[in-house]
C-alpha cells in the first residue's frame, strides 16, 4: 500500500506542475504492479479526463467502481465524461450514487449542480441543483475554489446575483484567484451597465496570468463582437430606410436619411474608441494581422456602408428601384463581411482558438432576428395597404431575407468547425439546413417580388 500512495503521491505532484503524461506514466507503471488498485484506477481516470481521453476515463473510472463501489471520485469522472458525450441521465444517475456513498462530498454536491445546469432544466432539476449548491458552499464557506465552482453553475441557472454575491465572497478570501476573477469578469460582460469594468478586470487577471486561456478568450470574445456590430450598424440603416420609404415621401427622407448615416457614423467611432480604450496596446492590430480575413472584412464593410449610403441618397429621387437595388448591395456586402469576421473569429491560430462563445452568440443572433424581425416584418405586411409605397415591403423582407441567411449560415459553420460538434444529433444540422433553405427561398422570392412591384406596380 505504502508503494501505491506514494504513486499517488508523486502522480498529483506532476498533475498540478501541469505534467499530465508523466502523471500518467506514473501511475500505469504502478498498475503494472496493481491492475486491480481502486485508488490507482481512479487517479490515473482523472488523468485521462484532463488529457481528453474520455473513452480511456470512462473505462479507468467504471473498473475503479467494480473494484471498490465507495470510490466517490471514480463516480464523478465517469459522470462529467457521460455529460460530455451527453448522456445526461446516466450522468445524473452516477453523481447521485455518489452522494448515496457521500451525502456531505463537496465535489458531488458541485458535480450534481454542474451537471444540472450544463443542460436542459425542468423546475425540479433546478431546484435540486440549487439545493445541492447551498450545501456545497455550507460545508466549505470559505473555501475560493469551491466558491467559484458554485458561482458558476448559479451564473449558468440564470442567478447572476447569487453568482455575484459568492464571487465576492470567494475574493475576499483570495483576491488574485483566476477563476474568480474570470468568473466576475463574464459576470460583469454579461451585464450592458458594466461591460467596462468587465475589460478591466480581465486587463488586471491577465497582467498577472497572461497564460489565463478563459480569460484570453473572453477578451476576445468582447473584441470580435464589438467589430460584428459594424456591420448590424450597416443592417440597421438599409432597413430603417426601407422602412421609412414605405410611409414618408422624399421630402423627409432627405431631412432622416443625414440623421441615421450619422447616427450610423457615430456607433462606428464609438465601437473604435471603446475597444482602443478598452484593449491592451496592439492587441486589436495583432488579432486582425493574424486574420487577412478579418482586414478584408472590414475593408468590404466600408464600402458595403458608402453602397447602402447612395441608396438612402438615390431612393430620394425618381430612381426608386436603383436605390432599392443599392440598399440591398449594401446589406449583401455587410453580410458578407459579417461573415468573414464572423469566420476570422473562429479561426485557430496556432495552439490558440477564441471560438468556445461564439456558439451562443450565433445562437442568440439567430433567435432574437427571428423573434425580433419577423414580428416587426409581419406587422408592416399587414399594414402594408395603407403604406405610401406598398412597393418597399419585399425590400424589406429581401434585407431580412440576407441577414437570416447569413445568420444561419454562420451557425452551421459553429456546428462544422471543431469534433466535438459532430458528436450533437444531426437533426440539428438537418433544422438548420432546412431552415437556411427556407430563407434562400423566400429571399429569393423578395428580390422577385420586389422587381416587379418596383416597375409594374403592387399587385
Amino acid at each position: 500500500m505504502s508503494t501505491v500512495w506514494e504513486a499517488v503521491r508523486r502522480a498529483r505532484a506532476a498533475r498540478d506542475l501541469d505534467r499530465l503524461p508523466e502523471a500518467r506514466r506514473i501511475l500505469g507503471d504502478a498498475l503494472a504492479a496493481d491492475p486491480f488498485d481502486s485508488l490507482l484506477l481512479t487517479e490515473l481516470a482523472d488523468i485521462d479526463y484532463r488529457l481528453g481521453d474520455h473513452d480511456a476515463a470512462l473505462r479507468g473510472a467504471r473498473a475503479a467502481i467494480a473494484a471498490d463501489p465507495n470510490r466517490i471520485d471514480a463516480y464523478l469522472t465517469a459522470a462529467l465524461v457521460l455529460h460530455l458525450d451527453d448522456e445526461r441521465d446516466e450522468a445524473l444517475r452516477l453523481v447521485r450514487a455518489a452522494l448515496r456513498v457521500g451525502p456531505n462530498s463537496v465535489s458531488a454536491l458541485l458535480t450534481l449542480a454542474q451537471i444540472i445546469a450544463g443542460g436542459p432544466k425542468t423546475d425540479e432539476l433546478r431546484a435540486e441543483a440549487r439545493a445541492a449548491l447551498h450545501s456545497a458552499c455550507e460545508y466549505a464557506p470559505l473555501d475560493a475554489d469551491v466558491l467559484a465552482h458554485a458561482a458558476e453553475s448559479y451564473r449558468k441557472l440564470a442567478d447572476s446575483a447569487e453568482a455575484r454575491r459568492l464571487v465576492e465572497r470567494g475574493l475576499a478570501q483570495n483576491p488574485l484567484h483566476v477563476e474568480l476573477l474570470e468568473l466576475r469578469a463574464r459576470l460583469e460582460f454579461e451585464d450592458f451597465s458594466t461591460r467596462d469594468k468587465a475589460v478591466a478586470t480581465l486587463r488586471g487577471l491577465l497582467g498577472a496570468s497572461p497564460d489565463h486561456a478563459p480569460a484570453r478568450r473572453l477578451l476576445a470574445e468582447i473584441m470580435w463582437r464589438a467589430l460584428l456590430r459594424l456591420a448590424a450598424w450597416v443592417w440597421f440603416f438599409a432597413v430603417a430606410v426601407a422602412a421609412l420609404s414605405m410611409w414618408v415621401g422624399p421630402g423627409v427622407l432627405r431631412v432622416v436619411t443625414p440623421v441615421l448615416f450619422v447616427v450610423v457614423l457615430g456607433a462606428w467611432i464609438r465601437v473604435f474608441r471603446s475597444l482602443r480604450g478598452q484593449l491592451p496596446p496592439r492587441y486589436l492590430r495583432k488579432r486582425l494581422l493574424r486574420r487577412p480575413e478579418a482586414l478584408l472584412g472590414l475593408c468590404g464593410l466600408v464600402f458595403a456602408s458608402l453602397i447602402a449610403d447612395l441608396g438612402a441618397v438615390v431612393l430620394r429621387s425618381s430612381l426608386v428601384g436603383v436605390g432599392y437595388a443599392l440598399l440591398i448591395v449594401g446589406v449583401f456586402g455587410a453580410s458578407l463581411a459579417h461573415l468573414l469576421l464572423f469566420a476570422a473569429w473562429l479561426r485557430r491560430f496556432g495552439d490558440e482558438t477564441d471560438r468556445d462563445a461564439a456558439e451562443s452568440y450565433a445562437l442568440l443572433s439567430v433567435t432574437a432576428l427571428v423573434c425580433f424581425g419577423f414580428v416587426v416584418l409581419g406587422v408592416l405586411g399587414a399594414l402594408r395597404s395603407w403604406s405610401r409605397a406598398p412597393e418597399a415591403f419585399p425590400v424589406l423582407a429581401a434585407l431580412l431575407g440576407v441577414v437570416v441567411v447569413t445568420l444561419l449560415l454562420e451557425l452551421l459553420l459553429v456546428f462544422a468547425v471543431g469534433p466535438r460538434y459532430w458528436r450533437r444529433p444531426v437533426v440539428y444540422c438537418a433544422v438548420l439546413l432546412a431552415l437556411l433553405a427556407l430563407a434562400v427561398l423566400g429571399t429569393r422570392w423578395s428580390f422577385l417580388r420586389m422587381a416587379a412591384e418596383t416597375f409594374t406596380g403592387p399587385s
